[in-house]
């Protein structure tokens, strides 16, 4: 059975995904899963280790920059550390000049702290209180 997500660990409040040597189709989709499981736990920076990877195909370049748009729309960041050019992994895809890369784990958390939103209930719950509407003719007649 494969894992479901890649292993995390929290560095300076920020969490760290170490990535596979490949980033391609089937580990970009755990790579997402990891990464949704973090957004749903509200956070909204995060740092992909990449130091051991050496392939980034187009799949693995997509779910990076996914990752990316949804976390800078949260007002959050991606961040990849990497032991190489990021042109070199990621083939001169363009992410390189828009996700920061940094040389090591430490580098990568420290510029800032980690943002945390703490999501709220969803609305729509049963127990909700919503205000009573009026009826369309009453609201019609008091004009």
């Amino acid at each position: 059975m494969s894992e479901s997500r890649y292993p995390i660990q929290v560095v300076r409040g920020v969490p760290v995904i170490t990535a596979p040597a490949a980033l391609d189709l089937r580990s970009a989709k755990i790579l997402r899963t990891t990464l949704l499981h973090l957004a749903a736990a509200g956070h909204v920076t995060v740092v992909v280790e990449m130091s051991a990877t050496t392939t980034c195909d187009s799949a693995g370049r997509a779910e990076l920059s996914r990752a990316y748009r949804h976390a800078t729309a949260e007002g959050g960041d991606l961040r990849l550390v990497t032991a190489v050019a990021p042109a070199e992994i990621l083939s001169g895809s363009g992410l390189e000049r828009v996700i920061r890369h940094y040389p090591t784990i430490a580098e990568a958390v420290a510029e800032t702290p980690a943002v945390r939103i703490v999501p709220l209930r969803p609305i729509g719950n049963a127990g909700a209180v919503r205000p009573a509407r009026r009826p369309l003719a009453a609201s019609l007649s008091a004009r």
